[in-house]
């Protein structure tokens, strides 16, 4: 399957609603991939891989349901240069930001609008 000129995103997040707003704010100049577990998102990046097609970037949630984002993106990062970027809506440690930062992780804090910590 080619997707012509756009660039291919995949977005992994366990909160579907998240998904939709990711999805409905890149359709229109990205080919969007959608995952809601750290092993859909794997498997979505490996399946685009042996197709020949190129993730140009994966935005990934840190926690995860079913496993933490950072597993997700070492296991990713071990095939190719794919970039990506950790989104997080917890305080992260901030030796453990610095980490992921030398390691090329992008860590983007966000906060939802009814949360309290």
């Amino acid at each position: 399957m080619s997707y012509g000129q756009k660039k291919t995103v995949v977005i992994c997040d366990d909160e579907q609603d998240l998904l939709q707003v990711f999805e409905l704010a890149l359709e229109s100049k990205y080919n969007v991939i959608l995952a809601s577990s750290g092993e859909e998102c794997i498997n979505r990046f490996l399946e685009e891989k042996n197709r020949g097609n190129k993730v140009h970037l994966i935005l990934l949630d840190y926690r995860l349901g079913d496993m933490m984002g950072d597993s997700v993106a070492r296991t990713i990062k071990q095939y190719n240069e794919t970039k990506i970027i950790l989104i997080s809506a917890y305080n992260l440690d901030s030796a453990f930001v610095k980490e992921l930062e030398e390691n090329k992780y992008i860590v983007k804090i966000y906060r939802k609008a009814n949360s309290s910590s």
